[in-house]
């Protein structure tokens, strides 16, 4: 086995799902190099879990932090790498059995259809994936064979929903990443803004692989909790859209943060109708208060977006 592929996943409290995710990873028609599974104050038995794998597999290493959050946890594990490249995957998701060995056959075919002298040449690769929800499976690919840059990359990130800003779905060379860290500061879109540092600063190529590899599971219990968009009053996507921006000035940054801002407001306005609590009430007027705030064309804002902003609250609360 060469120093290949160092699968970092970072876990808390998943003792249920943690186990798919490593069996699916060791069903795999290619293991990696060493698995790296760091526990993020685990208090439910996942810990357990990842020290009975990390016995029974010589190349599963178990590490724990105290809760710090995945950022810290994702610096951890970047910084005990081995492997040439690095992959990160979520606890309580899995993937595909041929998932790195099409990853790599896609690296070495783009290096030689571009002409580049092998796979040392090419930076990382892309694949797609499925979602889960409601029993639903959805598949999603960018339908490309060609050699993505640093500014294709930013762009779809933002743009394509194929894409988007997950790490699941890529392969980073290691190398690139041992001179980076996740800001420990961000909680939300933390993998949105790590990835905006890299594409934005270094001259990146990645390979594609125009097939959904990993298995993406959305957290079904989580559409019965009232949803929180606020940290006191900061509305929570704000601090890394404020760090993203000031790392690139594109249009679709900021079309970016307003389609998410207005689809928050849809999911407040149709949780308060389920419940009518104040403190969704509350969040609909911080709500309002940030889209109001957030300076955009007005050719760039939907009739939706412009009767959000408009309409004094207890109208938009009483639909």
């Amino acid at each position: 086995m060469d120093k290949t592929i160092t699968i970092i996943i970072p876990f808390y409290n998943c003792k249920d799902a943690l186990p798919r995710m490593l069996e699916s990873i060791l069903a795999g028609t290619m293991l990696p190099y060493e698995i790296i599974l760091i526990d993020d104050g685990s208090s439910d038995g996942s810990s357990d879990v990842a020290y009975n794998y990390a016995q029974k597999y010589a190349f599963i290493k178990a590490l724990s932090q105290s809760h710090a959050g995945v950022s810290a946890a994702r610096n951890l594990g970047i910084k005990n790498a081995g492997g040439y490249w690095i992959s990160f995957l979520d606890a309580d998701d899995h993937i595909e059995p041929d998932m790195y060995a099409k990853m790599l056959e896609a690296i070495e075919s783009a290096s030689s259809d571009h002409g580049l002298n092998g796979n040392r040449n090419v930076d990382g690769c892309l694949c797609g994936y499925f979602t889960h929800k409601d029993s639903v499976v959805t598949p999603y690919s960018y339908n490309s064979s060609e050699i993505l840059s640093s500014e294709d990359l930013l762009r779809l990130m933002f743009t394509d929903d194929t894409v988007r800003g997950f790490l699941f779905t890529r392969l980073f060379k290691t190398d690139l990443l041992k001179e980076l860290s996740f800001d420990t500061d961000i909680r939300i879109c933390e993998d949105l803004l790590f990835q905006t540092r890299l594409f934005s600063s270094k001259d990146v190529h990645f390979a594609c692989l125009p097939l959904p590899m990993y298995h993406y599971i959305q957290d079904q219990a989580s559409a019965t909790v009232t949803k929180c968009f606020f940290d006191g009053e900061t509305f929570i996507y704000k601090p890394a859209y404020d760090r993203i921006s000031s790392c690139i000035s594109s249009d679709y940054v900021l079309s970016s943060y307003n389609s998410i801002l207005d689809y928050s407001m849809y999911t407040l306005l149709n949780q308060y109708k389920l419940g009518k609590n104040a403190e969704t009430k509350a969040q609909i007027r911080m709500l309002q208060k940030e889209m109001r705030q957030t300076k955009t064309p007005l050719a760039q804002k939907s009739k939706r977006r412009i009767f959000y902003e408009l309409a004094p609250a207890q109208v938009l609360i009483s639909l």
